[in-house]
This record gives C-alpha cells, structure tokens and sequence, in this order.
C-alpha cells in the first residue's frame, strides 16, 4: 500500500460525500492531545518524587519504580502491541487505548498501596505504548500529502510541550494537594481526549501488513543492534539525572522553581526536536547524533555542580535541546542503516528511548539510596562515554558492522 492509498476523507454520514466541513485539523489536535497527556503523565512523576517518597516505608529508590515500570512496559508493548494490533481498525484502537490509560490514571490516583501503583502504571505504559505510535500513524494517514507533515509535527510535538505545560500544571497539583491529584489530572484531560475522539469521524485503513520474518528483519542487522545501543546508553544518561530533578535540585528552589526548571528543558526539547529533524536531513542522523550526544553528556554531568539557578536554568536549557535533538537524528541514523518496516526500525529506536528511561531511573534510585544524590554524575558520565564509543566504533567500521 502506498501513501497515497492510506488517506480517507471524511464523509458526510447523511450524504456521502466529502464533508469540507469537518475535514479539519480537530481530528489531528484531539490525537495530540492524547499525546500530550501521556508525555505529562511520563514527565510528571520525576517531580514528585520525593513527596510520593514521603509515604510510609517508600524510598527514593522504590518511588521511581513508577517511572521505570512505566518506561519497561512502554517499551515492550511498542513493537510487539503495534504489530499484534496493526490489522485491527485504528480507530478502534486508539480508542480503546486511551480509555485502557484513563482507567489507569485513575487507579493509580486512588492507589491504597505502592504494588497497586505500580501494576498500574505498568498497564498504563502498555496502553500508552499502543495509543502513541498509533495517533502518529492516524495523523499521517488521515490528511493528504501536502498536509502530513504539518499533522504529525502537531501529534509529536505534543510530547514535548507537555514538559512545558502539563508537568509544571501537574507539579504545582501535586504541591497544592498531593501526588494523587496530579495523577487525577492526567485520567481527567485523558478522558476529555477519548470524549474528543468518539466525537471526531476521521478513520483510516490499517497499515501494509508484513509477515514475520519482514517485520523483524532489522534486529538481525549488526549496525541496527548497535545504534540502539548507542540510544539506550545516551537515555540512560540523562533519565539518571532527570528523574531525580525534585530531590537534586527542588530543596533549594522550592516546587515553583522546579516547575520553572522543568519548563525550561521542555522549551529547549522543543526547539531541540525541530532543529535535529531539520539537521539531521541536511547532515545525516550520525553526525547529528554525534553532536547532541556529546552536549547532552557534558550538561547532565555539569548540572549537579551549577552554582547558581541562571546558570542551571542555562545547562538545562541545552541538555533539552540536545537530548531531543539527539532523538530525530537517531531515528535517521536507523532509517539509514536500517532494513524492513520503518515504522517498526522507528518503534524499536522508541523501544531503546523507553528502556534507557527505565534503567536510568532504576540505576539512579540506587545511587540516590546507597551513595546520595551528589553521585549521581558518575553515573550518567559512565553511560554517555559509552554511548559516544559505541557510536564512534559503528561510524568507523560501517560495512564491517552491518556484514
């Protein structure tokens, strides 16, 4: 099936024609919104973290459990929920997805216990997993070729302006009234977006379907193995630092500080996911990667050591920039050495991106419990250094790698 097969105006259901009417950016706004309050429910909890750590017998360590089976679920449901589901009607499927997120938000507010918690938020980042790489798809599929980039630039940039604006909403939430609050936030917004795409009648067909031994393909490429690797290191850099922002820096700045600090790095992760799409098709995604890779290590290691809130307003700044211009230009990196579906070489990058978010978090929640927050540098270091060699090793043996 080609792309341009995969659009489907909408019809007037009393005609049958084309509805000018409703053929409108709504459909596409409501998907992002789905998007957006999936992006601050991720981003919200690194918030938030030392109150939900407050609770009878729950540790730093343990309260970032919520955000590492989160990412682990995410993850894993990706590529293998996106192709157990590809038959099925998106509609339907975006849908039921977003309604499976909203039960979870819900339970998860109302959790009488941290094991409830988590198995909440495990289903949570499954049906997140679901609803994610599907809206984009959807957004792709149901407007015309003039008009697809515009329509997913809207769904993806979501994501990232939930850093700016529904994290900072939900964080100040959460220091009104409590963690649970910021939580019921993201079950109330996720219902207001299942409501919005009951009401919408844009539909489009399933995807081109590929057997097995297709759709798998790419992770018997060396090259592919590798670049993930190089993914799954950088995340784990900066989710190691990211996840614990409220205990290393909100004792001294308070939660509006926090709010304000966290803005930031949406403000540079926006510009940053622009820019290195942009670069990395003038430049090619290794380069890009490169670059990024390099200025996101060196800001997660400097930040502990800020000296003053401009200066640390300033490496977050960049370590948004970079660590969202490091994502597009991993994404080309794969589309480049890559072979089979690109829709599943790009769930695997997002696999990679998921994974480096969970191990970063569960990784730092042990230096935070055994050696203090202070070290945590060591740790994202360590992982951006390797990241970096690895990336240098595949750009200098090429052929090698991929043989």
């Amino acid at each position: 099936m080609n792309v341009k097969e995969q659009y489907v105006p909408v019809l007037d259901r009393r005609t049958g024609a084309p509805d000018p009417a409703r053929e409108s950016w709504t459909p596409i706004a409501v998907l992002g919104l789905g998007v957006f309050v999936i992006g601050t429910d991720m981003f919200i909890v690194a918030g938030f973290l030392g109150q939900l750590a407050g609770d009878p017998g729950v540790t730093v360590g343990v309260a970032a459990l919520t955000v590492t089976v989160f990412a682990i679920a995410y993850a894993v449901g990706a590529p293998l929920l996106g192709a157990a589901l590809s038959v099925r009607s998106p509609r339907r499927v975006l849908i039921g997805s977003l309604t499976a997120f909203v039960v979870c938000a819900a339970v998860s507010a109302l959790a009488p216990a941290m094991v409830v918690l988590l198995a909440a938020r495990v289903l949570g980042g499954l049906a997140a997993s679901i609803f994610g790489p599907a809206a984009a798809a959807a957004a792709v599929a149901a407007r015309p070729a003039s008009r697809r980039g515009r329509a997913l630039g809207i769904v993806q940039g979501a994501s990232s302006i939930a850093m700016i604006a529904g994290a900072p909403l939900g964080l100040l939430l959460a220091s009104a009234l409590s963690w649970r609050a910021s939580f019921g936030l993201v079950a109330v917004i996720s219902a207001i977006a299942v409501i919005g795409l009951l009401l919408t009648g844009f539909t489009s067909p399933p995807p081109a379907r590929f057997t097995v031994r297709e759709r798998f393909r790419p992770i018997r490429s060396p090259a592919v193995v590798g670049s993930l690797g190089v993914t799954f290191l950088m995340m784990t850099a900066s989710n190691s630092i990211f996840s614990y922002l409220s205990v290393l820096l909100g004792d001294g700045t308070g939660m509006g500080g926090l709010c304000l600090f966290i803005a930031v790095f949406g403000v540079g992760g926006v510009a940053g996911t622009w820019c290195g799409g942009s670069a990395a098709d003038r430049w090619g995604g290794a380069r890009v990667a490169l670059i990024a890779g390099i200025l996101l290590t060196a800001a997660v290691v400097s930040l502990p050591f800020t000296a003053t809130p401009v200066v640390t307003l300033a490496v977050l700044l960049g370590w948004g920039f970079a660590g969202w211009g490091f994502i597009p230009g991993q994404q080309h990196r794969q589309l480049e050495i890559g072979s089979g579906p690109p829709s599943f070489l790009l769930a695997l990058n997002s696999s990679a991106v998921q994974l480096g978010f969970a191990v970063g978090a569960l990784l730092g929640g042990r230096v935070v419990d055994t050696a203090g927050v202070d070290s945590l540098w060591i740790l994202a270091a360590g992982c951006g250094v390797a990241g970096l060699t690895l990336h240098g090793v595949l750009s200098a043996i090429p052929r090698r790698i991929q043989s």
